[in-house]
């Protein structure tokens, strides 16, 4: 898995960026953000990224914002210690990059992996963890040839090796690879949704897939006999089915953000 490094920090997943746009083609110059999927049409480059979903979901989590509302009183005031008043911020980057002490920004202190331990002697190879491997090292031999020792014992340990990479050890570590795009519909409908429950005249939640742009498959089974309402019928169906699968997946992310992120009960 790539480590990502801003400075002396590195995140496993992609951190937010302010980024840079070519001038001639309006397209992001960073070979980072060109790889990253954009979650949707017109999303900023601090955008690309997992962080500001968990961010975003947060902030519609009732429990948190009544703990914000409260300066930081109440059942989540831990986690407001860590993360702040979210809804005071103009934007996500704001948030992110606001310097929180000497060496870190808020996004450093919350997501970016500790400093790198050092090479040490240990006399105790029974406590070490099993992201660990204790060698023996030849102090007469010389420097170059130690090196590359160190590296065939990594290459011949390439598995333990790759396991441990992939083991966040952030304050906040993201639990879960999801598509931003899909984080980003999750997040559409889940608002779509509270915009217009309890509109007048009401608006069908099959209509309202189609406004949140969820895909759902026209792919017919029937036949050719089968009549063009029952046909429609079916598609509403689906559409219906999806958006609530959407809302369910939404309405988890949201529960469980103040814990970790992006944390399901049931997946889509």
């Amino acid at each position: 898995m790539a480590r990502h490094t801003t400075g002396k920090k590195f995140f496993i997943h992609a951190p937010a960026v302010k980024g840079i746009r070519s001038r001639t083609t309006g397209e992001f110059v960073s070979k980072r953000l060109i790889r990253i999927n954009r979650p949707f049409h017109g999303a900023e480059a601090w955008q690309h990224n997992v962080f500001y979903f968990w961010w975003e979901f947060l902030k519609r989590h009732e429990g948190y914002k009544d703990c914000c509302d409260r300066g930081g009183a109440g059942r989540y005031k831990k986690l407001y210690a860590d993360w702040g008043n979210i809804h005071a911020y103009e934007n996500f980057w704001t948030w992110w990059s606001e310097k929180i002490n000497e060496d870190e920004t808020r996004g450093e202190f919350l997501f970016a992996e500790p400093d790198a331990r050092q090479i040490r002697i240990s006399d105790k190879p029974h406590s070490e963890k099993s992201d660990t491997l204790l060698l023996a090292v030849p102090i007469e031999v010389r420097a170059a040839y130690l090196v590359r020792m160190f590296r065939k014992v990594l290459k011949d340990h390439k598995q333990e090796v790759s396991a441990a990479r992939r083991i966040s050890r952030a304050r906040y570590p993201v639990t879960a690879k999801v598509a931003l795009s899909s984080l980003y519909q999750t997040m559409r409908v889940w608002d779509l949704w509270q915009e217009h429950k309890h509109s007048k005249p009401k608006l069908w939640k099959y209509e309202l897939c189609d406004m949140a742009g969820v895909s759902v498959s026209t792919e017919e089974t029937l036949g050719k006999s089968v009549d063009k309402d029952k046909i429609e019928r079916i598609f509403r169906r689906r559409k219906t089915q999806a958006f609530d699968r959407y809302l369910r997946a939404a309405d988890d992310y949201i529960e469980n953000a103040v814990v970790s992120f992006p944390k399901r009960t049931v997946e889509l």
